[in-house]
Formats: C-alpha cells, structure tokens, sequence
C-alpha cells in the first residue's frame, strides 16, 4: 500500500481521537484517588515499557533509513554506469551508434513506463527486455582494433555493473520488514499510548493534549518507518531524477554531435 502523508494524517487523527476517548473511558472507570496511589508503580512500568519500545522503534527506523539510502545510492550508480556505456560506446563507429540509441531507448523506458511500475510494487517486463537487447549487443560487437577491444572490455565492465545494479533494485520491491515486526511494532506503540492513560493528572485539558502528543510522535514515526520501509512508492520515495538527467545529458550530446 502507498504511504501518504494525507493517508497518514487522517490515520493519525483517527488514533488521537480514539487515544484521547480510551483515556476519558479510563478516567471515569478508576477513580482519580485510586490513579495516584498507583503511581509507584504506574511510573516504573512506562519507563521500561516505554524505553524497550524507544529502542525497537529507533533500531527499526534506522535500519530501514539505511536500506532507503542504499537504495537511492544504487539508482544512482546504475543511471551512471549505463552514462558510461553511451560515452566509451563513441569510439565504437557503426557499432557503438547502435548501442548509443539502446541506451537513450532503455533510459527513456526506465523513467517513463518502469518507475510508474515500481510505485506500484511491479517490475516492468519491457524495460528488463530492453535491458537484455543492450546487453546482447555490447557482447556480440566484435572489436577490430586495440584500441576498440579496450573499449568493449570497459563497456562490458560498465555493463555489468548497471546490470548488478538493476538486479539489486527490482530484489528492493519485495524486501522489507516482516509481518511478524510490523505487529510488534504496531503492538509496542498501543502499549506505550495506553500506559499514559493511568496517571492522575488534575487538569483533564492537560492530560488530554499529553495523550495527543505522544500519540501524534509515535504515530509520526510509523509513518516515517512505513516510507522508508517502501523506497518507491509513496510520498518518501526514491525517484528517478538520475536517470532523467541522464536522458537530458543523452540528448545535448546528440546535439552536439549533430552540430559538428
């Protein structure tokens, strides 16, 4: 599912809301002499409970931050290998005009027809068939010169890479985390949002904005786990801005060589 922030604020505000009636519910149910003298022992458990949850979250948060990163990293580096191919492929003659359209064809599909896929968790069959035409032509070219022959050695080595690269993002649409953490998450985080039901606050007004509050941080935070935790779909994703520019770079060069 795509994590919005409009789907994520409505959420949100539903939980406030329901906080905030689960606590008045308390409120009338115990009585607010009975709240106090409890909080010996009130106190001590939301700490703990609290502080195991803090730690599970940020682990969690963090871990999936990391893997977003990796993520932009690798568009990154596979818009920049298959860069490579276009320019070595310059030395190419015949050859390497062919391999330079492969490669204009294959940008252009990625950011047009692949990328609306990916947001919707799917992997584009064209794409991955362009894809295998360019890497069929770098390998069946056969070099004439030396001089050649060392460019369709770096050609290759770029090819592979981009092909490292690719096959690292289409294996990111099916990594995430596991049901099984998502319940410990979901359930850490009713935990700590109920404990701060039971503490005899005076003024009802302040103990309702109290409960607002960590509702809302905690509430924020699987959010920003849920976006991360999708790198290509929602409002916290990875885009394709590097092939784009890549596909702008494609086109001057055009130009230019045109122009000459």
């Amino acid at each position: 599912m795509e994590v919005n922030l409009t789907t994520a604020a409505v959420v949100i505000a539903v939980l406030i809301s329901c906080s905030i009636g689960a606590m008045l519910v308390v409120r009338r149910s115990v009585s607010f002499a009975s709240l106090r003298n409890h909080h010996d022992v009130t106190d001590p458990i939301l700490a703990v409970v609290g502080t195991l949850f803090a730690i599970l979250l940020g682990f969690v948060l963090a871990n999936s931050m990391q893997r977003f990163e990796e993520a932009r990293s690798n568009v990154q580096e596979e818009a920049g290998a298959i860069g490579d191919v276009y320019r070595l492929a310059q030395g190419l003659a015949k050859d390497g005009v062919k391999i330079q359209q492969s490669c204009l064809l294959y940008t252009n599909i990625v950011i047009d027809e692949e990328w609306p896929a990916m947001k919707a968790g799917h992997i584009d069959a064209k794409a991955w068939q362009t894809f295998e035409f360019l890497w069929n032509e770098c390998v069946e070219m056969e070099p004439t010169t030396q001089g050649q022959t060392n460019i369709h050695a770096a050609i290759l080595q770029s090819m592979s890479k981009a092909a490292e690269c690719r096959r690292a993002r289409m294996a990111q649409l099916t990594y995430g985390l596991p049901i099984s953490l998502w319940i410990v998450v979901l359930v850490g985080a009713a935990a700590t949002i109920s404990l701060s039901y039971f503490f005899a606050v005076e003024n009802l007004k302040l103990q309702i904005v109290m409960t607002s509050i960590v509702t809302l941080v905690i509430g924020l935070n699987v959010y920003m786990l849920a976006g991360f935790d999708a790198p290509y779909s929602g409002d916290i994703h990875v885009t394709s801005a590097p092939f784009k520019t890549l596909g702008e770079i494609f086109k001057l060069e055009q130009q230019l060589q045109n122009a000459r």
